[in-house]
């Protein structure tokens, strides 16, 4: 009986060590937030740093696969699926360091699995501190959207309210479309229950306010980063489930109202109109800004990163707002300053562009007109739905190509330089490999 060529067996088992690692790396990061380019990314470093070949990956939300040869033919194909994905930017920031330490020290496929380990294990806020810090965000939204001091103990009731609803149905690992339903039918009607007390008769600034801890802004952003980075599968199914999550959002509110007999008034309450100083927005803008840092789980350290990428989309949007009056372009310019901090940031500190660009992308999102929309929709209100869903149409797509304009030129200049670098090293082992061919022809 012929012997097992063990040298065989353990470099196939070196070679699935690496792409086990390759896709659980890519599977975490895209759990923690990453976007399906800066995971995608991450694994071509390695395997390029291991030296594997004919590299092929295929990625959605749902899953990954990975299949790679290395010097000697040995082929190894790994596959794993993707959990639903939050946002923990602290945890991504050391998957993306772990990726870039692991290319470039390039340990023993026996350590990788470990590395991987530790990398996953951050220091969390405690859930008190990520409630405070939601209140405190929603807070200077609220005042944002028009809201005054009547309007702010509501929204933070609501949304300690909604805090512990998410928690609730997260745990049977509930649909985000029916989760989403739910948590608007539950701030609905409590908001309805507190504006009965008298505290407020401001209902749509509350809700405005509460719908911003669920609206899929983020994910609409990255649905069009990949439209136009060329993953449109992951895109097009992507932007499919935003836009079912957002009727849901809606769903919950009317059903809410119907069953209190108050759609029609609802649909009429308007935002108080309270016109605030350039300053003060830009306290709040700070102020929404970090506290959805902490929400984002970026460490203590950093806060004034995200704080700082905030106060900069501010800036642009009050400085352009009196000469430009259309909403797509100015929407789109704004979200470039904010999409450029954030590639800059990367750059300077090797970390992903999402760790900066979610914080600024919150003064952003226009929550007032999506609630105007949906509530328009459902209660066929035509007239209040072609003029918010028009503007509100205009503020998405403006937002969504400013934000991906800098990562779309990163995104090609990486494609570019990693090609360059995989043509240098494969040039620097053919001609390792021909030199001692050479001397022998001279002997």
């Amino acid at each position: 009986m012929a012997k097992p060529n063990y040298t065989d067996v353990k470099g196939q088992q070196r070679l699935d060590q690496i792409l086990g690692f390759c896709v659980a790396l890519g599977r975490d990061m895209m759990v923690s937030g990453a976007n399906l380019e800066r995971a995608e990314l991450a694994i071509e470093r390695v395997c390029h740093a291991y030296g594997l070949k004919d590299v092929s990956i295929f990625m959605l939300s749902k899953f990954v696969t990975l299949s790679a040869r290395d010097k000697q033919d040995r082929a190894a194909v790994k596959q794993l699926s993707i959990p639903p994905a939050g946002i923990h930017l602290q945890r991504l920031k050391q998957l993306n360091r772990l990726a870039f330490t692991v290319a470039a020290e390039k340990p023993a496929p026996g350590q990788l699995e470990a590395l991987l380990t530790k990398a996953n294990e951050v220091q969390d806020y405690p859930d008190w501190v990520i409630l405070l810090a939601q209140m405190a965000g929603m807070t200077a939204l609220c005042l944002m959207f028009g809201g005054g001091p009547r309007e702010i103990l509501p929204v933070l009731l609501i949304t300690a309210l909604v805090h512990y609803v998410q928690i609730l149905l997260g745990k049977p690992g509930l649909d985000r479309i029916v989760s989403n339903a739910v948590i608007m039918f539950a701030a609905t009607l409590a908001a309805l229950g507190l504006m009965a007390t008298g505290i407020s008769q401001n209902g749509a600034v509350i809700l405005i306010t509460v719908s911003m801890l669920v609206i899929p802004g983020i994910p609409l952003v990255n649905a069009v980063r990949n439209l136009l980075c060329e993953n449109e599968m992951n895109g097009i199914w992507q932007l499919a489930k935003v836009t079912i999550e957002t009727l849901a959002l809606g769903a919950g509110i009317y059903v809410a109202l119907w069953l209190c007999g108050l759609k029609s008034e609802m649909s009429q309450a308007v935002i108080s109109g309270v016109v605030l100083s350039p300053w003060a927005l830009l306290l709040l803008s700070i102020l929404a800004s970090a506290s959805f840092g902490i929400v984002f789980r970026i460490p203590p350290h950093d806060l004034w990163r995200a704080a700082l990428g905030g106060l900069l989309t501010r800036i642009a949007l009050l400085a352009l707002t009196p000469y430009i009056q259309n909403r797509l372009i100015l929407t789109a310019l704004a979200a470039l300053v904010a999409s450029l901090y954030a590639e800059m940031m990367a750059v300077i500190r090797k970390d992903p562009s999402t760790y900066f660009s979610y914080p600024s992308i919150v003064p952003l999102i226009p929550g007032d007109l999506f609630y105007y929309t949906l509530v328009a929709m459902y209660t066929a209100d035509r007239a209040m739905f072609e003029q918010n869903a028009i503007t509100c149409l205009q503020a998405l797509v403006g937002m969504s190509i400013g934000f991906v304009l800098a990562p779309i030129i990163t995104h090609y200049l990486r494609k570019k330089r990693h090609k360059l670098l995989v043509a240098r090293d494969l040039a620097r082992e053919a001609k390792e490999a021909a030199e001692p061919a050479e001397e022998e022809s001279y002997s």
